[in-house]
């Protein structure tokens, strides 16, 4: 038997889609049925070269095993760093108990490593990604809000005053608006006119920008079961004319919805009116390159929060390789640089993830009090960026 292993190319992309559907699909009613194409035109499309973004195995030129290496370019800080996303991991029902699956991530892995990509994301079951670095991470705050907030904050007959109208492709300066929109962020992928709606429709969310009397106020993007993807208002204090707006063409009587801790004065609009909330990890990553992570979420951190000033000396047996960095800040300004000096803490790599990124981690307890404050960095990802 002919075996192949590494990336896949242009001519493996029909079969790899039909092979993803079988896998993920095969119990879906005909009438009913989904498909990769149609979930996550983002990644599938011909023009974003899946067959070259996924790493396969393959057995006498028949694809056996697939696993979606997605590169994706963020901003966070003014800083740029590389991103893979890991999808459809998938092995072929007769070709199971082969270890495939091991073998396309650690290729994967090695490939990220290689490159030098900064870190990686994944939605999955926590201990399987765990033997490959994978750990849930982030800070998002999770909003509910219902008609009776609403009776209560703005009166028993509110209603809002905002046009939704679905989101078309073609409508190239609507899309321009959402994207500067959501690039006011000081963390964002490279949403742009060309890929925008296709990011926003991945897994049959649908998006809608709103107007009022033809000036655009915001956008939101409506999951298929009810729920908001996103939701952002051009002015802050249109938020609940948005939402109401949302709620409408939901059909609904309340809405929840999750939004970075860094979008300060939305958490601040929505802390005084939700039902409730919480705060929730967002996804799972694995870091490749510490230095570049820290230094772009805790700059993003700084410029929300009053750091205290100082130097705090880290020592990571990472997944890539050891790193000593001596993270400073000094008012807003953060730098993160390789040092000699004797580490004030040393940890392994999944304690790291926790230490720098997780909602809880007992290694801060004990960090000394100007630092205190500085951990879990300002970590955050909305889920239609996510693979």
């Amino acid at each position: 038997m002919e075996i192949y292993k590494g990336r896949g190319a242009k001519e493996d992309e029909k079969e790899l889609l039909e092979v993803l559907d079988d896998v993920f699909f095969w119990e879906d009613d005909e009438e009913t049925k989904r498909n990769f194409l149609e979930l996550l035109p983002k990644l599938y499309k011909d023009r974003y070269d899946p067959g070259y973004n996924n790493v396969i195995i393959k057995e006498d030129g028949a694809i056996k095993a697939a696993i979606g290496c997605y590169p994706i370019d963020i901003t966070a800080a003014g800083r740029k760093l590389r991103i893979m996303g890991i999808g459809n991991v998938a092995v072929a029902k007769d070709s199971r108990r082969k270890g495939y699956m091991v073998e396309l991530m650690n290729l994967a892995l090695d490939i990220m490593k290689d490159e030098d990509f900064d870190y990686s994301l994944l939605g999955g079951q926590r201990q399987r990604y765990g033997y490959f670095g994978y750990e849930p991470v982030g800070s998002g705050l999770n909003f509910k809000i219902n008609k009776e907030n609403i009776r209560h904050v703005a009166g028993e007959n509110y209603q809002s005053t905002f046009t939704a109208k679905e989101v078309d492709e073609n409508d190239t300066e609507t899309i321009g608006k959402i994207v500067d929109l959501y690039k006011s962020l000081p963390c964002f992928t490279d949403r742009n006119t060309e890929n925008c709606v296709d990011v926003l429709r991945s897994w049959r969310s649908i998006p809608y920008a709103a107007f009022e009397n033809g000036e655009f106020k915001g956008y939101f993007v409506v999951q298929k079961f009810g729920g908001l993807q996103e939701i952002k208002a051009v002015n802050v204090d249109d938020t609940l004319n948005l939402i109401v707006c949302a709620m409408d063409v939901i059909g609904t009587e309340e809405v929840g919805f999750t939004i970075p801790i860094y979008d300060t004065d939305f958490c601040d609009f929505m802390i005084k009116i939700c039902c409730g909330s919480t705060i929730c990890p967002v996804e799972m990553i694995n870091i490749f390159n510490y230095g570049n992570f820290i230094e772009a979420f805790l700059a993003i951190k700084a410029e929300r929060v009053n750091l205290c000033s100082g130097t705090l000396n880290i020592l990571i047996h990472g997944f890539k390789r050891d790193e000593n960095l001596a993270v400073t800040v000094d008012g807003k300004k953060v730098t993160v640089t390789e040092t000699d000096a004797k580490p004030d803490i040393e940890l392994d790599h999944l304690r790291a993830i926790d230490f720098i990124s997780g909602i809880y981690s007992k290694d801060r307890n004990d960090l000394p009090a100007f630092a205190q404050g500085w951990f879990p960095v300002d970590f955050f990802v909305y889920g239609l960026d996510n693979v």
